[in-house]
């Protein structure tokens, strides 16, 4: 049963990581929030699904940000107590690293495997979803995109497209005003037309029974192109995939599969909830701050630290992949480098005399041992 000073660390830690994961997954979500709201500004998104697809990513990035703000907690709420001699009070009462580890992994474990649950479960199945939402979005904006009676530009200003009606269908009495790259102004109408999304993903303007004027504004020898149909071009790119298909596949497909891209998804599953515990190992000793040390000096290196892992696990993601490293090698380097790493901070605190508390049996209260 955790003691008095078990439950105290596990407060501690615990509020500053609620807080911390809170604040990093509304800076996550409000970025991309106003990336929807641009694509559907662009026509590119429908409107009604935007909170719908924020709602979904909550999940997947929570599992991203949970390592991250176990860190962060870790620094803020265990450098709070050094600065303010608590540990040190703790110490003399012979509560000292050994006490503090216990309370930590007695937090880490069960976040670890409600990471996991997420990251192996909850997941995929939102991604999934998602993928449904998105094809729904992507097909309502082509209707949504242009209001009738309206005029609306699109490819960067290129054109100003003007839309008279949206009957059964398509689009009804067209008008387009196109600037050419050589200067000269051109004037497409229609009398109906549809939208279409070619195989790369650019989406065009289909217009029927149509004509075409080209000319320079000024001058009177405009050129007069009548045509049974024209298209048009309307996005200026294809829009990104934002999520690979790997990441909506069930977890047991992945476990059955010898692919280079579902074993590396799979590692990537596992990636978040080993972090956590790894940090529950290295994060305490990084933590102890001197009494006059500034606030933050030691949060930063531990971010760096954690950057350096990050992006080695990317490194490893990409060998993964790509079949430059197989299966049993994979992203294991990348954690047993920093259980290494972790291992050599206790033992360079041990060799210094400073975990002495860690390798002894706490001593009972003052009045006790008296």
């Amino acid at each position: 049963m955790p003691s008095i000073i078990d439950r105290y660390l596990i407060r501690e830690i615990g509020l500053t990581f609620l807080g911390a994961a809170l604040v990093l997954l509304a800076m996550v979500l409000s970025h991309r929030l106003a990336g929807y709201f641009s694509k559907a500004a662009n026509g590119l998104l429908a409107r009604d699904s935007i909170f719908v697809l924020i709602g979904l990513q909550a999940a997947y990035f929570m599992v991203m940000l949970l390592p991250l703000a176990f860190l962060l907690s870790i620094m803020l709420a265990l450098g709070r107590l050094y600065r303010d001699h608590e540990m040190t009070a703790l110490a003399a009462c012979g509560h000292g690293p050994r006490a503090v580890y216990r309370a930590i992994f007695m937090l880490a474990v069960p976040l670890a495997a409600v990471t996991a649950a997420l990251s192996l479960v909850v997941v995929p199945r939102t991604m999934d979803y998602q993928f449904e939402v998105l094809a729904k979005a992507r097909k309502e904006a082509e209707v949504s995109m242009f209001t009738p009676g309206t005029f609306r530009e699109v490819l960067k200003g290129r054109h100003v497209v003007y839309i008279g009606a949206l009957g059964e269908h398509g689009l009804q009495n067209i008008f387009v005003q196109t600037r050419e790259a050589d200067g000269d102004l051109s004037i497409t109408t229609g009398e109906r037309g549809h939208q279409e999304i070619s195989e790369d993903g650019i989406r065009h303007i289909v217009l029927d029974q149509g004509h075409r004027y080209r000319g320079k504004p000024g001058q009177g020898d405009y050129e007069m192109i009548r045509f049974e149909r024209a298209t048009m071009r309307v996005d200026t790119a294809p829009p990104r995939q934002e999520w690979k298909h790997r990441e909506a596949l069930p977890t047991r497909q992945l476990l059955e599969s010898r692919e280079p891209d579902h074993v590396a998804e799979l590692q990537m599953r596992l990636n978040s909830p080993i972090q956590v515990l790894i940090i529950a190992l290295w994060a305490p000793l990084i933590a102890r701050a001197k009494p006059r040390e500034g606030r933050y000096g030691r949060i930063v290196a531990a971010v760096l630290i954690y950057a350096v892992n990050f992006n080695l696990i990317g490194v490893g993601e990409s060998w993964l992949s790509h079949g430059l490293i197989g299966p049993t090698l994979g992203l294991w380097w990348v954690h047993a480098l920093f259980v290494c790493f972790g291992i050599g901070l206790l033992l360079r605190d041990y060799a210094r005399g400073r975990s002495f508390w860690l390798f002894r049996r706490p001593a009972r209260a003052l009045a006790g041992a008296a």
